[in-house]
């Protein structure tokens, strides 16, 4: 049995690269932590990043051009899961 990760800030998937979370997912997953917060983080960043990589390959715009893009859809996305909750 492994112990429950403390919950650890949230931190945006654009301040590390993918190595840094591809290592930091491995790292949890060699000591057993196969689920819970900071797994969750991780795979979450990797999705984010994933996103904004094909933005910028597939449609040819600049990283900071897919930034804006990946905020204003995470923006929509929170006031769906708003609209959905009440």
């Amino acid at each position: 049995m492994t112990a429950a990760s403390p919950p650890a800030p949230a931190t945006h998937p654009r301040t590390h690269s993918v190595e840094f979370w591809r290592s930091r997912l491995g790292a949890m997953a060699s000591r057993g932590e196969t689920d819970g917060p900071r797994v969750d983080e991780a795979r979450a960043a990797l999705s984010w990043l994933r996103r904004h990589a094909f933005l910028v390959r597939n449609l040819d715009i600049t990283p900071e051009r897919a930034d804006s893009l990946m905020d204003l859809i995470d923006q929509h996305a929170e006031a769906d899961t708003e609209t959905v909750a009440r």
